[in-house]
């Protein structure tokens, strides 16, 4: 694989099959190049950043270095595909998608994991999903910290850097690695605060370790290239694991409600892992 520097992230020259245009897959070269300039970008922000502690100081940085980047990566793929809309809302739940049952747009979480980047822990990244009349068709999770570029198209695979992506063989969850997390802003959600509790509780009896590590589009990311054995979320977040789901899908896992039901828009919870790995962890989550 050859690489090139760009200003202060690297260029991985991606293999072509994955990304031609047909009639049932969209070209998501443009979209590529978009996410790794906003994520060099933030990259830069980051560098000189001094960490924020004070909750309204964070809201405020936030805001602001979320608008700039979800505007520059807006602006970049309108002038590359016109007809493709964007989708706003991240934090408005499960009423958004109600509007959003047709047509084509993207989904973009600018700045996935902002507590981390405020408080300068390299764990963040850009996540940018297309969603299809209620089908997710592409996604890209760009690390920019660590030069990794995750991205996947529905029926082509998954892919990070230009290697194909596999989740790896773990038969079970006993001794494995596992990810949690929770959304943002869910303290007062009985059905998430209730779920983390109880699902983190039979895990930690069985599993090897369990992790919360950061930016839940990465973390799923880890499980599509079998760094991570399960990740699984109580609650709606759907901006940032729709994309994280079709890379596993895409990868040869597993990506469901704890219900069991495929993951899609409006879900209220994911569990994500190899088939197997994901079997006997819904069993104890449902025990």
């Amino acid at each position: 694989m050859r690489v090139a520097k760009v200003s202060e992230c690297s260029y991985s020259f991606l293999p072509m099959s994955t990304l031609v245009i047909t009639m049932k897959q969209p070209n998501i070269q443009g979209a590529i190049e978009a996410v790794r300039t906003v994520g060099c970008q933030l990259k830069s922000r980051y560098a000189s950043l001094i960490p924020i502690i004070g909750n309204e100081a964070m809201i405020t940085a936030f805001r602001q270095l979320d608008l700039e980047a979800s505007d520059a990566l807006r602006q970049a793929l309108t002038a590359t595909y016109p007809d493709i809309s964007w989708l706003n809302g991240e934090l408005e739940g499960a009423e958004i998608w109600s509007t959003a049952r047709t047509g084509r747009f993207w989904v973009c979480d600018a700045i996935d994991g902002a507590v981390q980047f405020l408080r300068r822990m390299p764990h963040w990244c850009v996540s940018l999903t297309l969603v299809e009349d209620g089908t997710v068709t592409a996604t890209i999770v760009y690390d920019a910290m660590h030069e990794e570029m995750f991205y996947a198209v529905a029926g082509a695979g998954a892919w990070c850097n230009g290697e194909r992506l596999h989740v790896n063989d773990r038969h079970r969850h006993h001794g494995a690695l596992l990810a949690t997390s929770q959304p943002p802003f869910s303290n007062d959600d009985e059905f998430v605060v209730n779920g983390s509790v109880s699902s983190l509780r039979a895990a930690l009896r069985q599993a090897g370790a369990v992790r919360n590590l950061g930016p839940t589009s990465l973390q799923l990311a880890y499980v599509a290239s079998g760094r991570l054995d399960a990740f699984w979320e109580y609650g709606e977040d759907t901006f940032n694991c729709l994309g994280g789901a079709l890379l596993v899908t895409e990868a040869g896992g597993l990506a469901t409600d704890v219900s069991g039901r495929t993951y899609g828009p409006a879900s209220n919870s994911i569990v994500a892992a190899p088939t197997p790995v994901h079997r006997s962890l819904k069993a104890v989550f449902e025990a």
